[in-house]
């Protein structure tokens, strides 16, 4: 019994060395658990930040109608994935404005890229270029999260493509495309020799003059009609791509037609952005945008119809327009309407002067909502 009685009193009253090596235990077990929780939490949080800056994207390239390419090689790239061009893409001529010719995106979360780099032949120019720039993955991490507003339910769109435009001169340029487009970057890339011998074997096609023979035509790469006014008028300055850049702060304005807060407004600019807007103050705003290719408005009238007023302009008619006011000057972009007489203006206007656009393209029709 005292074996059995001693054996308790050592669990039950512990000499004061073992009661302070007991608290030292107990202090180290509870700091141990405390820096797993923390370690725990990090770790959570990287993750979930590594998580933002992931989504499913795809590659697009696109170049202006007038200046057909042939992609050698490129890719938009990050330490853990490639999105290639190549020679695959075959003639690309679709315009600049475009949506872009894309393979495909993977099915799967992946980072931004870093780098873009692209080698191509600009057919008319007859030469090569090629570049290789960082990217501002942070910037385009932003643009994705803030994505585009749906107008017709009002829900946040993700953003799918990033779209690279290889423009005459080696002018470069970046999009974030999804229901909006948003220009990120441009870039500048140079002359460059490539040939027969040294080049990528998939490329072997373009030393072939029976293939640039058959390829090369005029009706081939620019249509009949192009054609006919590129040999009329020349081909477009390669400085042009860069000139569609500049921005107004102008924002829409109506007269003759009562619109509510939920009709919208659509715009296309020279530089390939473009946006639907809700007719609200914050919605459309005069933030600075390039000079727009396309505008049109959506309402619906006390019948309970829906029209839209649709117009397309010439660059060189709507440039000198806007060249009348200064760049930091509050401009609205006024559509006029008379639905009567099926009649459709449009004016820029600003606290001290109003401009008439002429020249352009219209249509004033109703539609199904």
């Amino acid at each position: 019994m005292r074996e059995i009685k001693g054996t308790w009193n050592i669990e039950i009253n512990p000499s004061p060395r073992q009661q302070r090596s007991g608290k030292k235990s107990i202090c180290a077990d509870k700091i141990f658990v405390l820096l797993f929780m923390l370690l725990s939490v990090v770790s959570s949080c990287q993750e979930s930040k590594m998580n933002e800056k992931k989504q499913v994207w795809a590659g697009a390239v696109v170049a202006p109608k007038e200046y057909p390419v042939e992609i050698y090689n490129g890719a938009l790239s990050s330490n853990e994935y490639a999105y290639n061009f190549g020679p695959i893409y075959g003639i690309l001529k679709q315009g600049w404005s475009s949506s872009g010719k894309s393979m495909g995106r993977p099915d799967t979360p992946i980072e931004f890229p870093d780098e873009l780099k692209m080698t191509w032949y600009a057919i008319q120019e007859q030469k090569f270029y090629t570049g290789n720039w960082k990217l501002d993955k942070e910037q385009i991490s932003k643009v994705w999260q803030e994505g585009s507003l749906n107008v017709k339910t009002g829900t946040k769109e993700e953003f799918e493509t990033l779209i690279v435009g290889l423009a005459p001169g080696g002018n470069v340029a970046l999009w974030a495309e999804g229901a909006r487009q948003v220009l990120l970057a441009t870039f500048q890339a140079h002359d460059t020799t490539i040939n027969k011998e040294t080049a990528n074997p998939d490329f072997e096609h373009f030393f072939r003059q029976e293939y640039r023979d058959a390829a090369y035509t005029p009706e081939k790469l620019y249509g009949t009609e192009l054609y006919a006014q590129l040999q009329g008028k020349g081909w477009p300055d390669p400085k042009l791509y860069l000139d569609y850049n500049k921005k107004y702060a102008w924002k829409f304005a109506v007269e003759g037609i009562g619109i509510g807060p939920k009709d919208y407004f659509y715009y296309e600019c020279f530089n390939g952005e473009r946006d639907q807007l809700l007719n609200t103050s914050d919605g459309n705003t005069d933030l600075p945008k390039a000079i727009p290719e396309h505008i049109s408005v959506k309402w619906q009238d006390s019948k309970q119809q829906h029209w839209v007023a649709d117009t397309r302009f010439k660059y060189d008619v709507i440039k000198k327009a806007f060249e009348q006011f200064d760049p930091a000057e509050k401009i609205d972009l006024l559509i006029q309407v008379d639905i009567a007489s099926n009649v459709l203006n449009t004016y820029l206007k600003s606290s001290s002067k109003q401009v008439k656009i002429v020249g352009y393209d219209l249509a004033l029709v109703p539609v199904d909502n």
